[in-house]
């Protein structure tokens, strides 16, 4: 299965169970976005919607067999108790399940912020209704993921076999609470605790912040954890080029990678064109479909079948999780 484990969905509709704060929703990156998606003139009534309807066409259209969809949980206060005041972003989990009932296409990857005063039994309520995946932005979500209380938080996911997909490095599109919690030494307490990692964007920090790199403490930590993987979303984008090269010419980190796209993030194929050729970017520069566009971008690039299908085996899939179970989460 060629699967996208990293697609966003987006939602601003607190009926959807869903809330953008007025910065980001009223912003003009809001606005480019909606321009940027075919959405522009839509009304703030329908955005969900419409939002929704073209992913799932775009899923549809492409070779993808599947995508990963993501929710985005809030963030809680000391007490576990729903902070409105600081969240800026919140996609629920039971919009994200109503929109991937649509097509078996979509695979729900659940949020839950471990800091929660229901935690433990959020997860097993998502995972009973067949999340693939819990993703986390520690950065946005104000997420300590190495903070000792949190133990019995991963201990529980490694026993339900359910996958962390979790944004590593510097964050830059949702306002960051903290941008040490995206350092890829958070993981180890997850990591002891048995629950299988994947490190979006390999913990590239991205061309904004070329002298404070953290891909190479991804890259050691791959020696050490057989638990810990990456996915190269973003990394057909302006934002992370530079970084599926580095995947690409070690065989170790092109072992431990799945794919992604990061969308709405588009995918660039100007920023390869001399690996490429010109005609070729053209080409891909050319292609409605964004999805489609990510994926034809990384083969132009190298990246083989092996990368492109890993995460059926990663993921909290129902054919995969009997394997994970006999073999261990990290082989």
């Amino acid at each position: 299965m060629i699967i996208d484990a990293h697609v966003h969905l987006m939602g601003i509709n607190p009926r959807n169970g869903c809330y953008v704060s007025p910065k980001l929703s009223g912003g003009w990156a809001f606005a480019w976005l909606s321009r940027a998606l075919g959405l522009a003139g839509v009304s703030r009534e329908d955005l969900d919607q419409a939002y929704a309807a073209q992913v799932l066409r775009w899923v549809e259209e492409s070779e993808l067999d599947a995508a990963g969809l993501l929710a985005f949980d809030a963030i809680y206060d000391a007490a576990g108790h729903y902070d409105h005041e600081r969240t800026r972003v919140y996609i629920s989990n039971d919009y994200l399940f109503e929109v991937c009932a649509r097509s078996e296409k979509l695979l729900p990857i659940a949020s839950v912020n471990p800091q929660r005063r229901d935690a433990i039994d959020e997860l097993e309520r998502v995972v009973e209704r067949g999340a693939v995946a819990i993703k986390l932005l520690p950065n946005s979500q104000d997420i300590d993921l190495g903070r000792e209380s949190y133990r019995g938080f991963w201990e529980k996911m490694a026993a339900l076999n359910i996958p962390l997909l979790t944004h590593t490095s510097f964050e830059h599109t949702i306002p960051p609470v903290n941008q040490a919690w995206g350092k890829p030494e958070r993981l180890r307490l997850p990591l002891e605790c048995g629950t299988r990692v994947i490190a979006a964007h390999c913990a590239g920090s991205g061309v904004v912040h070329p002298f404070r790199e953290d891909y190479d403490q991804w890259r050691q930590m791959l020696d050490d954890y057989p638990n810990l993987y990456g996915d190269i979303s973003a990394m057909a984008s302006l934002s992370r080029f530079p970084y599926i090269h580095k995947v690409l010419g070690d065989a170790t980190a092109r072992s431990r990678v799945i794919m992604g796209s990061d969308f709405p993030v588009p995918a660039n194929p100007w920023v390869f064109a001399n690996q490429i050729g010109w005609a070729r970017a053209r080409e891909l520069h050319a292609m409605e479909n964004p999805l489609q566009r990510n994926l034809e971008i990384f083969r132009a690039l190298g990246v083989d079948d092996a990368m492109l299908t890993r995460a059926a085996s990663v993921l909290c899939l129902p054919e995969a999780a009997a394997a994970h179970t006999t073999r261990g989460a990290g082989e």
